[in-house]
């Protein structure tokens, strides 16, 4: 969400030291030196003033603008005030609360815009742990414009807006290193719409998106906050390609030491009484569930997402008669990717920084990437558990797939079972009769390849070789060598 760039720029408190009370101008000018270590020492971006006990810290990143390669893009933002407390054991005090806006523009390519009407922080920032021990804040009247113009392609624009919301999270050492984080976000009154420009021949045809309530929980283990905060730093010193690229020796040694970045990531969350508008009518939901678990670059690899929708309605007449009582009411797919190193891949990877520049030939280091991040020349494709459902049936499904360069044809199995075939039976039998007939051989081919189980559910479990033949219930289908 957009509140989270508050908790970006305030981590870089991590690299002062604990001054006494009451603050000082010599307070004040290390806090200013520690900030521009990592957002440039170029006038105005970084102003840190002694007020009483505390600091008044003020960061405009307006004029790094000026310094982006593309001389074209410009922008503004708000510039970011905080308060500073300095609690004397470590940890520091942090309090924003401010409106915000955000202009970027690209002309002919790319404008945002965007307005929060109330940005509210107030955390305990451990500078030791770099990360905040405890933090709470809210947020009202957010709105986004965003318009994109591309090549051959007509103006998209997008506009978004959030009533408000609230954020809380705490963070602790990590068993393994780094800092574990927790964080949670509820929000409420999301509205969006996508109009895409109208083609020739063909008018604009916007969709448009409405939430009731959107709740998110975000966790984190082993973030090593010195690595990232530190390749931060090395990028905001180097806005210019000539400047990064006479410097790519300390960005590696910077990446290398800072893996690796996090242990893991897992967010997960729920987007309730959405509506989604169409030009065929409105499509309903009445939750969406999502979630999110990447490791970091450990030998580990992992990468799952899943999501799960309950109570789809469809807009009237989208659906004939016939097929309105087989209509899915929840649904769930779940899928992960494991079985890479993602530890090995990334360390090869910065090798191209040790590559001179202009190099034609890199199929070597892409050959050595591709081996230290496939160890076994595959990866693994899971899908965990699923469902389908509707009223008087039930589609579950599972399996797993092994693919990748060292094989020829993936190879796998999965297992789908049906509850309830009478019901999708019936609905079949009520359809015309062209589609009956079509429907009723096709139903009837899968159901006599199925077995049934202990409960009269049909099976069907699917076998996948390596040389390339599928069975299903141990008899062959196609395939094979």
């Amino acid at each position: 969400m957009k509140m989270s760039h508050a908790f970006a720029l305030v981590p870089l408190l991590m690299a002062s030291t604990a001054m006494a009370n009451p603050a000082t101008q010599e307070g004040a000018d290390h806090l200013t030196q520690v900030f521009q270590t990592y957002l440039s020492t170029t006038a105005g971006v970084v102003a840190v003033k002694a007020n009483g006990d505390t600091y008044d810290l003020t960061l405009d990143a307006t004029p790094l603008f000026a310094m982006a390669k593309d001389k074209s893009l410009t922008g503004t933002i708000t510039p970011w005030q905080m308060t500073l407390t300095d609690n004397g054991d470590g940890t520091w005090g942090v309090v924003q609360d401010q409106a915000i806006s955000i202009s970027v523009s690209v002309p002919g390519e790319f404008d945002l815009k965007e307005d929060v009407a109330s940005q509210k922080l107030d955390g305990t920032f451990d500078e030791k742990l770099l990360a905040f021990t405890t933090m709470k804040g809210s947020f009202s009247g957010v709105k986004v414009t965003e318009s994109v113009t591309t090549p051959n392609a007509p103006l998209t624009t997008v506009d978004l807006g959030l009533d408000g919301g609230t954020f809380e999270g705490t963070g602790a050492a990590g068993a393994a290193g780094g800092a574990d984080i927790a964080m949670t976000l509820i929000a409420t009154g999301l509205t969006e719409t996508v109009t895409p420009g109208a083609a020739e021949g063909q008018p604009a045809m916007p969709v448009s998106i409405k939430a009731e309530g959107l709740s998110e929980e975000i966790k984190g283990t082993g973030i090593v906050s010195d690595g990232i905060l530190k390749a931060l730093a090395w990028a905001v010193a180097h806005p210019t390609q000539d400047a990064a690229k006479a410097d790519k020796a300390n960005l590696k040694a910077i990446l290398t030491a800072g893996l690796p970045f996090f242990g893991n990531l897992n967010a997960s969350g729920k987007v309730t009484k959405l509506v989604v508008g169409t030009p065929m009518g409105e499509v309903g939901i009445d939750e969406m569930g999502f979630a999110v678990d990447v490791n970091g670059a450990v030998a580990d690899g992992k990468f799952r997402e899943a999501f799960a929708v309950s109570g789809l309605t469809l807009p009237a007449g989208l659906v004939p008669a016939w097929a309105a009582p087989v209509l899915p009411q929840k649904f769930t797919v779940d899928v992960q990717v494991t079985d890479f190193d993602a530890a090995a891949g990334l360390t090869a990877a910065l090798g191209a920084l040790d590559q001179p520049d202009g190099m034609a030939d890199q199929s070597a280091l892409d050959k050595a990437v591709q081996e230290a991040f496939l160890p076994k020349g595959t990866v693994t494709i899971t899908l965990n558990p699923g469902a389908l459902t509707g009223d008087g049936y039930a589609l579950t499904y599972e399996g797993s797939m092994v693919a990748g360069p060292s094989t020829t044809v993936p190879t796998g199995s999965a297992k789908i079972t049906l509850a309830g075939a009478d019901k999708l039976s019936a609905a079949l039998n009520a359809a015309p009769d062209d589609m009956k007939a079509q429907g009723m051989m096709g139903f009837g081919m899968a159901q006599g390849m199925a077995k049934k189980d202990d409960k009269g559910n049909l099976e069907w479990d699917i076998e996948l070789s390596k040389t390339g033949a599928v069975s299903v219930n141990g008899t062959p289908m196609m395939g094979g060598n």
